[in-house]
Protein backbone atom coordinates (compact mmCIF):
# COMPACT_ATOMS: atom_id res chain seq x y z
CA UNK A 1 0.00 0.00 0.00
CA UNK A 2 1.36 3.39 -1.00
CA UNK A 3 2.12 5.91 1.68
CA UNK A 4 0.71 9.45 1.41
CA UNK A 5 3.94 10.86 -0.03
CA UNK A 6 4.03 8.30 -2.86
CA UNK A 7 0.35 8.86 -3.56
CA UNK A 8 0.91 12.61 -3.69
CA UNK A 9 3.90 12.09 -6.00
CA UNK A 10 1.83 9.93 -8.36
CA UNK A 11 -0.92 12.53 -8.39
CA UNK A 12 1.66 15.19 -9.12
CA UNK A 13 3.19 13.18 -11.96
CA UNK A 14 -0.23 12.35 -13.40
CA UNK A 15 -1.31 15.96 -13.12
CA UNK A 16 1.89 17.15 -14.79
CA UNK A 17 1.45 14.68 -17.64
CA UNK A 18 -2.18 15.76 -18.05
CA UNK A 19 -1.21 19.43 -18.09
CA UNK A 20 1.53 18.73 -20.66
CA UNK A 21 -0.91 16.80 -22.84
CA UNK A 22 -3.48 19.59 -22.61
CA UNK A 23 -0.77 22.13 -23.37
CA UNK A 24 0.40 20.09 -26.37
CA UNK A 25 -3.18 19.81 -27.64
CA UNK A 26 -3.63 23.56 -27.18
CA UNK A 27 -0.40 24.33 -29.04
CA UNK A 28 -1.27 21.95 -31.88
CA UNK A 29 -4.80 23.38 -32.06
CA UNK A 30 -3.37 26.90 -32.14
CA UNK A 31 -1.04 26.09 -35.02
CA UNK A 32 -3.79 24.25 -36.93
CA UNK A 33 -6.17 27.19 -36.52
CA UNK A 34 -3.39 29.66 -37.34
CA UNK A 35 -2.42 27.68 -40.44
CA UNK A 36 -6.03 27.55 -41.61
CA UNK A 37 -6.43 31.28 -41.05
CA UNK A 38 -3.15 31.89 -42.85
CA UNK A 39 -4.27 29.81 -45.83
CA UNK A 40 -7.64 31.58 -45.82
CA UNK A 41 -5.94 34.98 -45.74
CA UNK A 42 -3.54 33.94 -48.50
CA UNK A 43 -6.52 32.79 -50.56
CA UNK A 44 -8.29 36.09 -49.92
CA UNK A 45 -5.22 38.08 -50.90
CA UNK A 46 -4.78 35.95 -54.03
CA UNK A 47 -8.40 36.61 -54.99
CA UNK A 48 -7.86 40.34 -54.47
CA UNK A 49 -4.67 40.15 -56.53
CA UNK A 50 -6.41 38.19 -59.31
CA UNK A 51 -9.33 40.63 -59.32
CA UNK A 52 -6.96 43.59 -59.46
CA UNK A 53 -5.02 41.95 -62.30
CA UNK A 54 -8.23 41.29 -64.23
CA UNK A 55 -9.28 44.89 -63.72
CA UNK A 56 -5.92 46.08 -65.05
CA UNK A 57 -6.21 43.75 -68.04
CA UNK A 58 -9.75 44.93 -68.67
CA UNK A 59 -8.69 48.57 -68.39
CA UNK A 60 -5.77 47.99 -70.77
CA UNK A 61 -8.01 46.22 -73.30
CA UNK A 62 -10.61 49.00 -73.00
CA UNK A 63 -7.98 51.65 -73.79
CA UNK A 64 -6.76 49.60 -76.78
CA UNK A 65 -10.29 49.24 -78.13
CA UNK A 66 -11.02 52.96 -77.75
CA UNK A 67 -7.82 53.80 -79.60
CA UNK A 68 -8.65 51.25 -82.30
CA UNK A 69 -12.10 52.77 -82.70
CA UNK A 70 -10.65 56.27 -83.00
CA UNK A 71 -8.05 55.21 -85.59
CA UNK A 72 -10.67 53.20 -87.48
CA UNK A 73 -13.03 56.18 -87.67
CA UNK A 74 -10.19 58.47 -88.75
CA UNK A 75 -9.14 56.04 -91.47
CA UNK A 76 -12.69 55.63 -92.73
CA UNK A 77 -13.72 59.28 -92.53
CA UNK A 78 -10.51 61.14 -93.33
CA UNK A 79 -8.28 58.86 -95.39
CA UNK A 80 -11.16 57.05 -97.11
CA UNK A 81 -12.85 60.33 -98.02
CA UNK A 82 -9.58 61.84 -99.27
CA UNK A 83 -8.87 58.84 -101.49
CA UNK A 84 -12.41 58.95 -102.88
CA UNK A 85 -11.98 62.65 -103.66
CA UNK A 86 -8.68 61.93 -105.44
CA UNK A 87 -10.39 59.21 -107.46
CA UNK A 88 -13.07 61.69 -108.54
CA UNK A 89 -10.36 64.12 -109.68
CA UNK A 90 -8.63 61.35 -111.62
CA UNK A 91 -11.93 60.57 -113.36
CA UNK A 92 -11.93 64.15 -114.68
CA UNK A 93 -8.52 63.85 -116.30
CA UNK A 94 -8.66 63.91 -120.12
CA UNK A 95 -7.90 60.66 -121.94
CA UNK A 96 -6.00 62.20 -124.84
CA UNK A 97 -4.28 59.04 -126.02
CA UNK A 98 -4.03 55.30 -125.37
CA UNK A 99 -1.02 55.69 -123.08
CA UNK A 100 -2.65 58.28 -120.82
CA UNK A 101 -5.90 56.29 -120.83
CA UNK A 102 -4.04 53.21 -119.58
CA UNK A 103 -2.18 55.24 -116.96
CA UNK A 104 -5.39 56.81 -115.67
CA UNK A 105 -7.06 53.40 -115.61
CA UNK A 106 -4.19 51.97 -113.57
CA UNK A 107 -4.36 54.89 -111.14
CA UNK A 108 -8.12 54.44 -110.68
CA UNK A 109 -7.73 50.71 -110.10
CA UNK A 110 -4.97 51.35 -107.58
CA UNK A 111 -7.09 53.92 -105.77
CA UNK A 112 -10.10 51.57 -105.72
CA UNK A 113 -8.00 48.78 -104.21
CA UNK A 114 -6.50 51.16 -101.65
CA UNK A 115 -9.95 52.47 -100.68
CA UNK A 116 -11.15 48.88 -100.20
CA UNK A 117 -8.08 48.07 -98.08
CA UNK A 118 -8.59 51.18 -95.94
CA UNK A 119 -12.24 50.29 -95.35
CA UNK A 120 -11.31 46.70 -94.43
CA UNK A 121 -8.61 47.85 -92.00
CA UNK A 122 -10.98 50.43 -90.50
CA UNK A 123 -13.63 47.74 -90.03
CA UNK A 124 -11.11 45.43 -88.35
CA UNK A 125 -10.09 48.24 -86.01
CA UNK A 126 -13.70 48.97 -85.14
CA UNK A 127 -16.27 46.40 -86.36
CA UNK A 128 -19.31 48.57 -87.10
CA UNK A 129 -21.42 45.48 -87.89
CA UNK A 130 -20.89 44.30 -84.31
CA UNK A 131 -21.94 47.67 -82.88
CA UNK A 132 -25.07 47.81 -85.06
CA UNK A 133 -26.25 44.20 -85.27
CA UNK A 134 -24.49 42.18 -82.56
CA UNK A 135 -22.03 39.30 -82.27
CA UNK A 136 -23.74 36.69 -84.47
CA UNK A 137 -24.14 38.99 -87.48
CA UNK A 138 -20.61 40.35 -87.05
CA UNK A 139 -19.09 36.85 -87.09
CA UNK A 140 -21.21 35.81 -90.09
CA UNK A 141 -20.02 38.94 -91.91
CA UNK A 142 -16.40 38.19 -91.00
CA UNK A 143 -16.66 34.61 -92.26
CA UNK A 144 -18.36 35.77 -95.47
CA UNK A 145 -15.53 38.23 -96.19
CA UNK A 146 -12.84 35.63 -95.43
CA UNK A 147 -14.55 32.90 -97.47
CA UNK A 148 -14.54 35.16 -100.52
CA UNK A 149 -10.78 35.72 -100.30
CA UNK A 150 -9.42 32.19 -99.70
CA UNK A 151 -10.16 28.52 -100.36
CA UNK A 152 -10.71 27.49 -96.73
CA UNK A 153 -14.13 25.88 -96.21
CA UNK A 154 -15.65 27.45 -93.09
CA UNK A 155 -18.63 25.88 -91.31
CA UNK A 156 -20.06 28.00 -88.50
CA UNK A 157 -22.88 27.27 -86.06
CA UNK A 158 -23.94 30.12 -83.76
CA UNK A 159 -26.78 30.95 -81.44
CA UNK A 160 -29.05 33.26 -83.39
CA UNK A 161 -29.19 35.74 -80.50
CA UNK A 162 -26.56 36.45 -77.86
CA UNK A 163 -27.67 38.22 -74.69
CA UNK A 164 -24.41 40.00 -73.85
CA UNK A 165 -23.30 43.57 -73.34
CA UNK A 166 -21.19 45.21 -76.05
CA UNK A 167 -17.86 44.93 -74.18
CA UNK A 168 -18.26 41.16 -73.78
CA UNK A 169 -19.37 40.71 -77.39
CA UNK A 170 -16.39 42.76 -78.57
CA UNK A 171 -13.97 40.66 -76.48
CA UNK A 172 -15.41 37.41 -77.86
CA UNK A 173 -15.38 38.81 -81.40
CA UNK A 174 -11.69 39.71 -81.09
CA UNK A 175 -10.84 36.23 -79.79
CA UNK A 176 -12.74 34.49 -82.59
CA UNK A 177 -11.27 36.87 -85.17
CA UNK A 178 -7.73 36.07 -84.00
CA UNK A 179 -8.37 32.31 -83.91
CA UNK A 180 -9.79 32.31 -87.44
CA UNK A 181 -6.90 34.40 -88.77
CA UNK A 182 -4.42 32.02 -87.13
CA UNK A 183 -6.00 29.08 -88.96
CA UNK A 184 -5.93 30.94 -92.28
CA UNK A 185 -2.35 32.15 -91.90
CA UNK A 186 -0.63 29.23 -90.18
CA UNK A 187 -2.65 25.99 -90.13
CA UNK A 188 -2.59 25.13 -93.85
CA UNK A 189 -6.08 23.70 -93.29
CA UNK A 190 -8.79 22.82 -95.78
CA UNK A 191 -11.72 22.88 -93.36
CA UNK A 192 -12.57 25.03 -90.37
CA UNK A 193 -15.46 24.42 -87.97
CA UNK A 194 -16.67 27.14 -85.59
CA UNK A 195 -19.27 26.75 -82.86
CA UNK A 196 -20.46 29.34 -80.37
CA UNK A 197 -23.42 29.01 -78.02
CA UNK A 198 -24.73 30.58 -74.84
CA UNK A 199 -26.39 29.20 -71.72
CA UNK A 200 -27.40 31.21 -68.65
CA UNK A 201 -24.09 30.26 -67.00
CA UNK A 202 -21.50 30.42 -69.78
CA UNK A 203 -20.45 30.87 -73.39
CA UNK A 204 -18.80 27.89 -75.08
CA UNK A 205 -16.66 28.58 -78.14
CA UNK A 206 -14.91 25.89 -80.17
CA UNK A 207 -12.68 26.31 -83.21
CA UNK A 208 -11.53 23.14 -84.98
CA UNK A 209 -9.39 22.74 -88.11
CA UNK A 210 -7.82 19.87 -90.04
CA UNK A 211 -4.50 21.63 -90.57
CA UNK A 212 -0.89 20.85 -89.71
CA UNK A 213 -1.32 21.31 -85.96
CA UNK A 214 1.39 22.46 -83.56
CA UNK A 215 2.97 21.76 -80.20
CA UNK A 216 0.45 23.07 -77.65
CA UNK A 217 3.31 23.64 -75.18
CA UNK A 218 4.15 26.76 -77.20
CA UNK A 219 1.10 28.36 -75.59
CA UNK A 220 2.93 28.34 -72.25
CA UNK A 221 6.23 29.69 -73.61
CA UNK A 222 6.28 33.53 -73.67
CA UNK A 223 9.26 33.52 -76.05
CA UNK A 224 7.65 31.31 -78.72
CA UNK A 225 4.14 32.65 -78.20
CA UNK A 226 3.03 35.00 -80.98
CA UNK A 227 1.34 38.37 -80.52
CA UNK A 228 -2.03 36.95 -81.57
CA UNK A 229 -1.91 34.16 -78.98
CA UNK A 230 -0.83 36.62 -76.29
CA UNK A 231 -3.81 38.80 -77.17
CA UNK A 232 -6.16 35.81 -76.91
CA UNK A 233 -4.75 34.75 -73.53
CA UNK A 234 -5.01 38.31 -72.21
CA UNK A 235 -8.68 38.56 -73.16
CA UNK A 236 -9.40 35.07 -71.81
CA UNK A 237 -7.78 35.99 -68.48
CA UNK A 238 -9.70 39.27 -68.28
CA UNK A 239 -13.00 37.37 -68.63
CA UNK A 240 -12.00 34.64 -66.12
CA UNK A 241 -12.43 32.16 -68.95
CA UNK A 242 -10.62 28.86 -69.50
CA UNK A 243 -8.69 28.01 -72.65
CA UNK A 244 -8.05 24.40 -73.69
CA UNK A 245 -5.98 23.45 -76.74
CA UNK A 246 -5.72 19.97 -78.23
CA UNK A 247 -3.26 19.75 -81.11
CA UNK A 248 -0.54 17.62 -82.63
CA UNK A 249 1.62 17.49 -85.71
CA UNK A 250 -0.52 16.81 -88.81
CA UNK A 251 -3.50 16.16 -86.49
CA UNK A 252 -5.30 19.49 -86.69
CA UNK A 253 -6.21 21.68 -83.75
CA UNK A 254 -9.20 21.94 -81.42
CA UNK A 255 -9.54 25.05 -79.26
CA UNK A 256 -12.22 25.26 -76.58
CA UNK A 257 -12.99 28.37 -74.57
CA UNK A 258 -15.39 28.38 -71.62
CA UNK A 259 -16.46 31.90 -70.69
CA UNK A 260 -18.42 32.23 -67.42
CA UNK A 261 -21.37 34.59 -67.13
CA UNK A 262 -21.45 35.10 -63.39
CA UNK A 263 -22.12 38.82 -63.31
CA UNK A 264 -25.31 40.48 -64.52
CA UNK A 265 -23.22 43.22 -66.12
CA UNK A 266 -21.92 40.63 -68.61
CA UNK A 267 -25.43 40.27 -70.02
CA UNK A 268 -27.93 42.77 -71.26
Amino acid sequence: MLNPKETELQHLIFGSILVMLLLAVAIISFFVIYHRRLLKEQGRLQKVKDKHQRQLLGFSISIQEKERARIGRDMHDEIGSSLSAIKMLVNRLPNTDIESHQLISNIKNGLSNTISDVRMIANNLFPSVLAKFGLADALHHQVKVLSASNTLAIDMVLDTKFELNFEYELAIYRIMQELINNVINHANAKNLSIMLNQTPERILATVKDDGCGFDAAIMEDPIQMGIGIKSIKTRVAAMQATLKITSGKDAGTLIEIHIPLNDEKDQR
